[in-house]
This record gives structure tokens, C-alpha cells and sequence, in this order.
């Protein structure tokens, strides 16, 4: 079990890093493919370094963003939450430009004593920032809508599952009778007792008409009127039977005439 749960998180583990080395290399193919558009003429391996340069930083800086940061986001009040998205879209600017051009130092051929920093003027300062703000933003809201498509995930599970059901042990004059509460056609108050119609057998039980419509909740059974329960799957057809009644149908030959409540609920049950 232990072993299972450790080989599960380091698969978990591995797929999240091949997603952010495939992020890594479309960004620097992205970079390297606006360079030679813009009219670089240089060699190719240099493009390629400088767009590493470019792409590696923002790619190191949204991790957290995405992991960490953006799901907190959804869990703190709003005007809190915008303050420090603000907050951190600048400081994550800052701080790609710093390590942009600290990388393309690295990376200078132009052989100095030291390292050879060239920093970005007019427009690229401008482009560099924009875009910087906007990997910021990108980053967080991708956060935010990853944990809560997670936080989704459980209650759209439970929307297609079916809900589980059990047999119903059923006290008769009889005994005790096991019975699938799914087979159900219909439950009709009888007296003191309510009829269960199942497809090959009848059953009266004392359960009470309330007590059978509290444990049908799940399923898709109607209360067409104050003294029958019917399974919607189990009507074949439905036709006036007047003073706004329904008759209904049923696919064991058996025939309910509902109230005037009743018809309305057939009806809104209707597509």
C-alpha cells in the first residue's frame, strides 16, 4: 500500500515535471522564432541562447505562481487577493529582468575581465516589462483555475456516480423479505399497510408510504399523489384523465391516476 501510494506521488511528480520542461521548450522556440522574425541575422545557436535567457526565468518564477501562490488567491478575500496579485506581478518583473540580463552576460561571447551586462533601453524596457506582468498574470490565474478545477473534481464524481443502494429487508405478515428498492414499480398505501409491486410479486409491508418515499429519495421515484409513490421508469405512458389529472401507465399493466399535484409533478418531470 505504502509502496503504491510512493510510486503513484513520484509518477504525479515526474508528469508535472515533463509538463514544465515541454512549457520551458515552447517558450524558448517561441523566443528563438520572434528573433529571427524581427531580423536577426546572427547564428542560430546564439538565438537559441538568448531566448533560454529569456524563457528560463519566467518559467522558474511561475512554478511557484501556478503551485503555490495562485490557489491561496481563491481562498482570501477579494480586495486582499487583487493586492497581492498586484504585489507579486511587479516583483515578478523585477526580478525576470534582473535575472534576463544577468543570463545574457552568462551567455556573452564578448570576452571582459568580468561579466558584461548590457541592460534593455527604450522599447525593450517596455516589452520586457509587459510581458513580464503578463506571465505574472497568466501564472496566477492558472493556478487558480487548476485548484479549482481539483476542487470540482470530487463533487463532479459524485454527480456521475451513481448513488449506492442497497436491498431493503422488508418485514411481511410473512417474515422478512429481501427486496432491491431499484425494482420498485410502485408503493401505494394500503391501510395500515403499504403495497410494494415489484415486477413478478406484490409485498405488503408496514413500512408506511413516508418512510418508503425518505428511502427512495435517490431514486427517481414521484409522488403522484398522497397515496401512491411511482418510478419514473417505470411509466410507459401518460394520458388525461381529466379535472387536470394524469392515468399513467405503467410497464407491468398497471394503471395510477394521479392528483391534480400529482399531474403537475409528471409534467415538470417532463422534457
Amino acid at each position: 500500500m505504502t509502496r503504491t501510494i510512493a510510486y503513484e506521488a513520484a509518477t504525479a511528480s515526474s508528469r508535472v515535471g515533463l509538463w514544465w520542461m515541454a512549457v520551458g521548450i515552447g517558450l524558448t522556440a517561441l523566443y528563438t522564432l520572434v528573433f529571427v522574425i524581427t531580423g536577426y541575422h546572427g547564428p542560430v545557436v546564439d538565438a537559441v541562447v538568448w531566448a533560454l535567457c529569456n524563457a528560463a526565468p519566467h518559467v522558474l518564477l511561475a512554478i511557484p505562481l501556478v503551485d503555490r501562490l495562485g490557489p491561496r488567491l481563491l481562498r482570501t478575500r477579494l480586495n486582499r487577493a487583487v493586492g497581492v496579485a498586484v504585489l507579486t506581478s511587479l516583483v515578478y518583473a523585477a526580478v525576470a529582468y534582473g535575472a534576463t540580463i544577468f543570463l545574457l552576460a552568462l551567455t556573452s561571447r564578448i570576452e571582459t575581465d568580468g561579466l558584461f551586462v548590457r541592460f534593455f533601453q527604450g522599447p525593450a524596457v517596455v516589452w520586457q516589462s509587459f510581458q513580464a506582468l503578463a506571465y505574472a498574470a497568466l501564472a496566477l490565474t492558472a493556478g487558480m483555475l487548476i485548484d479549482a478545477r481539483r476542487a470540482m473534481a470530487p463533487l463532479s464524481a459524485a454527480r456521475s456516480t451513481p448513488p449506492a443502494c442497497r436491498n431493503w429487508l422488508v418485514r411481511t405478515p410473512d417474515g422478512i423479505v429481501p427486496i432491491d428498492p431499484r425494482e420498485l414499480i410502485r408503493v401505494e398505501a394500503e391501510g395500515d399497510y403499504v403495497r410494494i409491486v415489484l415486477p413478478q410479486r406484490t409485498i405488503l409491508s408496514r413500512i408506511g408510504l413516508g418512510d418508503c418515499a425518505e428511502r427512495l429519495v435517490d431514486l427517481p421515484f414521484l409522488r403522484v399523489h398522497r397515496s401512491h409513490l411511482v418510478n419514473s421508469d417505470a411509466i410507459v405512458r401518460a394520458e388525461p384523465a381529466g379535472n387536470g389529472r394524469i392515468q399513467l401507465q405503467l410497464k407491468n399493466g398497471d394503471q395510477v391516476i394521479t392528483s391534480r399535484d400529482g399531474a403537475r409533478l409528471v409534467r415538470s418531470a417532463s422534457i
